[in-house]
Protein backbone atom coordinates (compact mmCIF):
# COMPACT_ATOMS: atom_id res chain seq x y z
CA UNK A 1 0.00 0.00 0.00
CA UNK A 2 1.04 3.58 -0.29
CA UNK A 3 -0.11 7.13 -0.03
CA UNK A 4 0.98 10.67 -0.06
CA UNK A 5 -0.68 11.24 3.27
CA UNK A 6 -2.69 9.51 5.97
CA UNK A 7 -2.66 8.84 9.62
CA UNK A 8 -2.95 6.39 12.45
CA UNK A 9 -4.86 3.26 13.22
CA UNK A 10 -5.39 0.78 16.02
CA UNK A 11 -7.33 -2.02 17.80
CA UNK A 12 -7.12 -5.73 18.46
CA UNK A 13 -8.73 -9.12 19.15
CA UNK A 14 -10.47 -12.16 17.59
CA UNK A 15 -14.19 -12.34 16.84
CA UNK A 16 -17.32 -14.38 16.61
CA UNK A 17 -20.28 -12.50 15.16
CA UNK A 18 -23.86 -13.66 15.19
CA UNK A 19 -26.44 -12.19 12.81
CA UNK A 20 -24.92 -8.88 11.72
CA UNK A 21 -22.19 -7.37 13.88
CA UNK A 22 -18.53 -6.62 14.47
CA UNK A 23 -15.83 -6.34 17.14
CA UNK A 24 -13.29 -3.92 18.41
CA UNK A 25 -10.14 -3.76 20.47
CA UNK A 26 -7.86 -1.56 22.45
CA UNK A 27 -5.84 1.23 20.88
CA UNK A 28 -3.38 3.75 22.18
CA UNK A 29 -5.41 6.86 23.05
CA UNK A 30 -2.27 9.00 22.95
CA UNK A 31 -1.62 8.40 19.24
CA UNK A 32 -3.05 10.36 16.35
CA UNK A 33 -1.94 11.21 12.87
CA UNK A 34 -1.75 13.66 10.14
CA UNK A 35 -1.86 13.14 6.40
CA UNK A 36 -1.83 14.03 2.72
CA UNK A 37 -3.58 11.91 0.19
CA UNK A 38 -3.89 8.10 0.21
CA UNK A 39 -2.97 4.66 -1.06
CA UNK A 40 -4.38 2.83 -4.17
CA UNK A 41 -7.57 1.11 -5.57
CA UNK A 42 -9.67 1.16 -8.65
CA UNK A 43 -11.36 -1.67 -10.41
CA UNK A 44 -9.27 -1.65 -13.52
CA UNK A 45 -5.64 -2.14 -14.47
CA UNK A 46 -2.62 -0.65 -12.79
CA UNK A 47 -0.41 1.56 -14.96
CA UNK A 48 2.06 -0.54 -16.93
CA UNK A 49 0.61 -3.81 -15.68
CA UNK A 50 -1.31 -6.60 -17.36
CA UNK A 51 -2.98 -7.67 -14.11
CA UNK A 52 -6.69 -6.94 -14.12
CA UNK A 53 -8.57 -6.40 -10.87
CA UNK A 54 -11.50 -8.64 -10.16
CA UNK A 55 -12.72 -7.28 -6.83
CA UNK A 56 -16.31 -7.22 -5.75
CA UNK A 57 -17.52 -10.50 -7.24
CA UNK A 58 -18.83 -11.56 -3.83
CA UNK A 59 -22.13 -9.92 -2.91
CA UNK A 60 -22.13 -9.16 0.83
CA UNK A 61 -25.14 -10.46 2.79
CA UNK A 62 -27.68 -7.79 3.69
CA UNK A 63 -27.19 -8.61 7.37
CA UNK A 64 -23.68 -7.10 7.39
CA UNK A 65 -25.04 -3.56 7.73
CA UNK A 66 -26.52 -2.51 11.03
CA UNK A 67 -25.74 -2.20 14.70
CA UNK A 68 -23.96 -4.99 16.56
CA UNK A 69 -23.48 -5.60 20.25
CA UNK A 70 -20.20 -6.91 21.62
CA UNK A 71 -21.23 -9.28 24.39
CA UNK A 72 -17.71 -10.44 25.19
CA UNK A 73 -14.28 -9.55 23.91
CA UNK A 74 -10.64 -9.54 24.96
CA UNK A 75 -7.90 -7.24 23.65
CA UNK A 76 -4.42 -8.57 22.75
CA UNK A 77 -3.29 -7.26 26.15
CA UNK A 78 -5.84 -9.52 27.87
CA UNK A 79 -8.33 -6.79 28.84
CA UNK A 80 -12.03 -7.67 28.64
CA UNK A 81 -14.37 -5.21 26.96
CA UNK A 82 -17.95 -4.77 25.72
CA UNK A 83 -19.69 -2.28 23.46
CA UNK A 84 -21.42 -1.78 20.12
CA UNK A 85 -20.40 -1.57 16.47
CA UNK A 86 -22.14 0.26 13.63
CA UNK A 87 -21.48 -1.09 10.12
CA UNK A 88 -22.45 0.83 6.98
CA UNK A 89 -21.73 0.31 3.27
CA UNK A 90 -20.11 3.40 1.71
CA UNK A 91 -18.90 4.50 -1.71
CA UNK A 92 -19.55 2.55 -4.89
CA UNK A 93 -21.44 -0.66 -4.09
CA UNK A 94 -19.17 -2.55 -6.49
CA UNK A 95 -16.21 -1.84 -4.19
CA UNK A 96 -17.80 -3.69 -1.24
CA UNK A 97 -16.40 -1.10 1.18
CA UNK A 98 -17.79 -0.69 4.71
CA UNK A 99 -17.28 1.87 7.44
CA UNK A 100 -17.22 0.58 11.02
CA UNK A 101 -17.66 2.56 14.25
CA UNK A 102 -16.91 1.02 17.65
CA UNK A 103 -18.19 2.42 20.93
CA UNK A 104 -16.60 0.25 23.62
CA UNK A 105 -15.48 0.19 27.22
CA UNK A 106 -11.91 0.43 25.84
CA UNK A 107 -12.63 3.55 23.79
CA UNK A 108 -14.21 4.68 20.53
CA UNK A 109 -12.67 3.65 17.20
CA UNK A 110 -13.44 3.66 13.51
CA UNK A 111 -12.40 1.48 10.61
CA UNK A 112 -12.82 0.57 6.95
CA UNK A 113 -13.26 -2.93 5.58
CA UNK A 114 -13.55 -4.68 2.20
CA UNK A 115 -15.90 -7.63 1.83
CA UNK A 116 -14.30 -10.41 -0.26
CA UNK A 117 -14.64 -14.22 -0.31
CA UNK A 118 -17.20 -14.23 2.52
CA UNK A 119 -14.94 -12.13 4.77
CA UNK A 120 -14.88 -8.56 5.97
CA UNK A 121 -11.23 -7.45 5.99
CA UNK A 122 -10.67 -4.36 8.12
CA UNK A 123 -8.10 -1.70 8.99
CA UNK A 124 -8.92 0.58 11.94
CA UNK A 125 -7.82 3.59 13.99
CA UNK A 126 -8.90 6.03 16.66
CA UNK A 127 -12.19 7.81 16.14
CA UNK A 128 -10.53 11.24 15.87
CA UNK A 129 -7.59 10.07 13.75
CA UNK A 130 -6.89 9.09 10.17
CA UNK A 131 -6.76 5.40 9.34
CA UNK A 132 -6.51 3.23 6.25
CA UNK A 133 -7.12 -0.28 4.94
CA UNK A 134 -5.30 -2.17 2.20
CA UNK A 135 -6.24 -5.53 0.71
CA UNK A 136 -3.87 -7.50 -1.51
CA UNK A 137 -4.55 -10.59 -3.57
CA UNK A 138 -1.42 -12.79 -3.50
CA UNK A 139 -0.79 -13.99 -7.07
CA UNK A 140 0.97 -17.24 -8.00
CA UNK A 141 4.10 -15.37 -9.14
CA UNK A 142 4.36 -13.44 -5.85
CA UNK A 143 2.80 -10.23 -7.17
CA UNK A 144 0.48 -8.43 -4.74
CA UNK A 145 -2.56 -6.96 -6.53
CA UNK A 146 -4.20 -4.54 -4.13
CA UNK A 147 -6.86 -1.97 -3.42
CA UNK A 148 -6.97 0.53 -0.59
CA UNK A 149 -8.80 3.39 1.01
CA UNK A 150 -8.55 5.69 4.01
CA UNK A 151 -10.82 7.64 6.30
CA UNK A 152 -10.56 10.93 4.39
CA UNK A 153 -11.28 9.40 0.95
CA UNK A 154 -15.09 9.54 1.38
CA UNK A 155 -15.56 5.95 0.24
CA UNK A 156 -13.30 6.18 -2.81
CA UNK A 157 -10.81 3.39 -3.50
CA UNK A 158 -7.32 3.30 -5.01
CA UNK A 159 -5.19 0.49 -6.47
CA UNK A 160 -1.70 -0.83 -5.97
CA UNK A 161 0.43 -3.51 -7.56
CA UNK A 162 3.59 -4.65 -5.75
CA UNK A 163 6.15 -6.71 -7.68
CA UNK A 164 9.62 -8.12 -7.10
CA UNK A 165 9.21 -10.68 -4.29
CA UNK A 166 9.63 -14.45 -4.61
CA UNK A 167 6.66 -16.69 -5.35
CA UNK A 168 5.32 -18.37 -2.21
CA UNK A 169 6.89 -15.86 0.19
CA UNK A 170 4.98 -12.70 1.11
CA UNK A 171 7.95 -11.26 3.01
CA UNK A 172 10.38 -9.36 0.80
CA UNK A 173 11.18 -6.14 -1.07
CA UNK A 174 8.68 -4.81 -3.61
CA UNK A 175 8.36 -2.04 -6.16
CA UNK A 176 4.89 -0.49 -6.11
CA UNK A 177 2.71 1.21 -8.72
CA UNK A 178 -0.35 2.91 -7.28
CA UNK A 179 -3.34 5.12 -7.96
CA UNK A 180 -5.02 7.46 -5.51
CA UNK A 181 -8.58 6.68 -4.32
CA UNK A 182 -11.14 7.77 -6.88
CA UNK A 183 -8.43 8.89 -9.33
CA UNK A 184 -7.91 6.00 -11.75
CA UNK A 185 -5.77 8.16 -14.04
CA UNK A 186 -3.34 9.09 -11.25
CA UNK A 187 -0.08 7.20 -10.85
CA UNK A 188 2.82 7.11 -8.39
CA UNK A 189 5.54 4.62 -7.51
CA UNK A 190 7.37 3.60 -4.36
CA UNK A 191 9.02 0.81 -2.41
CA UNK A 192 7.42 -1.67 0.00
CA UNK A 193 9.18 -3.86 2.55
CA UNK A 194 7.26 -6.72 4.20
CA UNK A 195 8.62 -8.74 7.11
CA UNK A 196 6.98 -11.54 9.04
CA UNK A 197 6.76 -11.70 12.84
CA UNK A 198 5.04 -14.89 14.05
CA UNK A 199 1.50 -14.77 12.59
CA UNK A 200 1.61 -11.09 11.66
CA UNK A 201 3.31 -9.01 8.97
CA UNK A 202 4.97 -5.60 9.25
CA UNK A 203 4.80 -3.36 6.19
CA UNK A 204 6.78 -0.21 5.42
CA UNK A 205 6.07 1.91 2.32
CA UNK A 206 8.44 4.60 1.08
CA UNK A 207 6.96 7.10 -1.37
CA UNK A 208 9.15 10.05 -2.27
CA UNK A 209 10.22 11.45 1.13
CA UNK A 210 7.29 9.93 3.04
CA UNK A 211 7.18 6.68 5.04
CA UNK A 212 4.03 4.78 6.03
CA UNK A 213 3.69 1.70 8.19
CA UNK A 214 1.11 -1.02 8.61
CA UNK A 215 0.34 -4.36 10.19
CA UNK A 216 -1.06 -7.29 8.24
CA UNK A 217 -2.63 -10.72 8.53
CA UNK A 218 -2.63 -13.37 5.81
CA UNK A 219 -5.89 -15.16 5.05
CA UNK A 220 -5.47 -17.73 2.30
CA UNK A 221 -4.60 -15.80 -0.87
CA UNK A 222 -5.30 -12.43 0.81
CA UNK A 223 -3.11 -10.06 2.80
CA UNK A 224 -5.18 -7.56 4.78
CA UNK A 225 -3.45 -4.48 6.21
CA UNK A 226 -4.26 -1.65 8.60
CA UNK A 227 -1.90 1.31 8.00
CA UNK A 228 -1.02 4.99 8.33
CA UNK A 229 1.92 7.40 8.77
CA UNK A 230 2.09 6.95 12.55
CA UNK A 231 2.94 3.90 14.66
CA UNK A 232 -0.52 2.67 15.73
CA UNK A 233 -2.42 0.32 13.42
CA UNK A 234 -4.87 -2.50 13.71
CA UNK A 235 -6.14 -5.12 11.29
CA UNK A 236 -9.01 -7.59 11.51
CA UNK A 237 -10.49 -10.46 9.54
CA UNK A 238 -14.09 -11.60 9.96
CA UNK A 239 -15.39 -14.70 8.20
CA UNK A 240 -19.16 -15.04 7.82
CA UNK A 241 -21.11 -18.28 8.02
CA UNK A 242 -24.82 -17.63 7.81
CA UNK A 243 -25.77 -15.36 10.71
CA UNK A 244 -22.45 -15.82 12.45
CA UNK A 245 -18.88 -14.74 11.85
CA UNK A 246 -15.56 -15.63 13.40
CA UNK A 247 -12.58 -13.33 13.38
CA UNK A 248 -9.08 -12.44 14.49
CA UNK A 249 -7.22 -9.19 14.84
CA UNK A 250 -3.73 -7.83 15.40
CA UNK A 251 -2.40 -4.50 16.64
CA UNK A 252 0.80 -2.69 15.73
CA UNK A 253 3.58 -3.22 18.22
CA UNK A 254 2.42 -6.71 19.17
CA UNK A 255 2.94 -10.14 17.62
CA UNK A 256 -0.16 -11.46 19.37
CA UNK A 257 -3.36 -12.20 17.50
CA UNK A 258 -6.51 -11.00 19.24
CA UNK A 259 -8.71 -13.13 21.43
CA UNK A 260 -12.10 -14.45 20.46
CA UNK A 261 -15.09 -12.16 20.94
CA UNK A 262 -18.80 -12.65 20.48
CA UNK A 263 -21.04 -10.18 18.72
CA UNK A 264 -24.75 -10.24 18.07
CA UNK A 265 -27.22 -7.87 16.38
CA UNK A 266 -28.14 -5.14 18.82
CA UNK A 267 -31.80 -6.27 18.97
CA UNK A 268 -30.96 -9.87 19.87
CA UNK A 269 -31.37 -10.86 23.49
CA UNK A 270 -28.36 -12.69 24.85
CA UNK A 271 -28.81 -15.23 27.62
CA UNK A 272 -26.00 -15.18 30.17
CA UNK A 273 -24.99 -18.72 31.22
CA UNK A 274 -25.53 -19.42 34.90
CA UNK A 275 -22.45 -20.21 36.92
Amino acid sequence: MQTRGIASVVFGMMTVLVGSAFPTAAMDPQRSAVPHSPMPFAIAQMPGSSLAFFWGKDDPPSTVEGRWRITEGTTPEGEDYTGTIEMEAIGDRADNLYQLSWNTSEGNYRGLGFYEDGRLLVGSGREDGIYGVALYRIEDDGTLAGKWSLSTAQGAVGTEIATGARSGDVAGEYRTESTDPGEAESSFTGRLTISRLDDTYRLVWRVDEDTYRGIGLRSGDWLIVGWGPGDDFAVAEYEFDGNEATGRTAVSGSVNVGEEVRIVPAKVKVEIPKT
